[in-house]
């Protein structure tokens, strides 16, 4: 008989590669959803529930016959602090709430980020599992915030935190927004001399499925990258490169030009309803004295993962 596995956030990006790797691993997928779709997947070992993250009986309802729960679901962006405590801090506590109040529940695996751990003040010293978190954005301490409440699961349930940086791949929206402006020909340059650690998405994806078959991985946290870590400006380079169009011009931009984007973005959100593709919050991670690169050495000593390169990634990307 096939286990069932709880996948939050299913409807994502990598929600959905997930679920289709899940699949290939023989288990059947619930996906939860804040609400129910018109009809439901072709694939019969797929089904979609709905439950509410600020409901712990919903979700309880959800997660019972699992064995798993691979907790995806967040708010990347937000109009103030109490938008990701709501949507990162809070539904994860109230996953928790539900998960230990479900039997049979063997596994939870949350999918946290490098932002819940901090940025790197030195180049040569990026972030490790045994770094005090230090998060400097909102996201960040919510994402932090989830992590803390997944250290209060029952001790029947074997937790796993995976610290993914900057996730990239086909069909990512976060990409696809940078891919537009680069097809223009103009990315302004909002990092200065940073650094940022990569992974492609297919990485990530390998790895979530690889927690519950490794031992090693319980209660424990991993970043989950490329080692190689790449200033912004060459990112764009190798993008435009596999898109097949020229470097846009990359001016360096003031502080003051940050913000402003970030209330222009902002404010035609509020109208539209839609997520801004620049808010404050990001802003404070774009001028960090530092860089938001991570080593995942802990987890490929354990797993002997390797990563895809940045060049190679985003040709499959593209």
């Amino acid at each position: 008989m096939k286990k069932t596995i709880l996948v939050t956030g299913g409807n994502g990006f990598i929600g959905k590669k997930l679920t289709d790797a899940l699949l290939q691993e023989g288990y059947k997928v619930r996906v939860v959803s804040r609400r129910l779709p018109k009809n439901q997947p072709v694939n019969p070992d797929v089904t979609i529930v709905k439950a509410d993250y600020q409901d712990p009986v919903s979700l309880q309802k959800a997660m019972q016959g699992c064995h798993m729960v691979y907790h995806l679901a967040a708010a990347i962006f937000g109009f103030k602090l109490q938008d990701f405590e709501k949507a990162n801090t809070l539904a994860t506590q109230n996953m928790v709430q539900a998960a230990n109040a479900t039997d049979g529940l063997e596994r939870f695996v949350y999918v946290s980020s490098l932002a819940a751990s901090g940025y790197a003040k030195e180049s040569a010293r990026p972030r490790t599992e045994q770094d005090e978190p230090c998060p400097s954005s909102d996201y960040g301490i919510t994402k932090l915030g989830g992590e803390k409440a997944v250290k209060r699961l029952k001790d029947s349930i074997a937790w796993t935190i995976i610290r993914p940086p900057i996730v990239y791949g086909r069909n990512d929206s976060g990409v696809s927004k940078i891919a537009s402006w680069v097809r223009r020909g103009l990315m302004v340059n909002t990092s200065g001399k940073g650094l940022f650690s990569f992974v492609y998405v297919e990485d990530l994806v390998k790895a979530l499925v690889s927690v519950p078959k490794l031992k090693g991985t319980e209660h424990e946290t991993f970043f989950v990258c490329e080692e190689q870590t790449y200033l912004w400006p060459v990112f764009i380079e190798k993008m435009a490169f596999a898109m097949g169009v020229r470097k846009p011009f990359m001016p360096n931009a003031p502080l003051w030009m940050l913000k402003l984007a970030a209330w222009v973005y902002t404010s035609v959100a509020r109208i539209t309803g839609d997520q801004p593709a620049l808010n404050y919050d990001k802003v404070k991670e774009a001028v960090i004295p530092g860089h938001w690169i991570c080593s995942s050495a802990k987890w490929q000593k354990l797993s002997g993962q390797q990563f895809t390169s940045l060049d190679e990634g985003l040709k499959k990307s593209f």
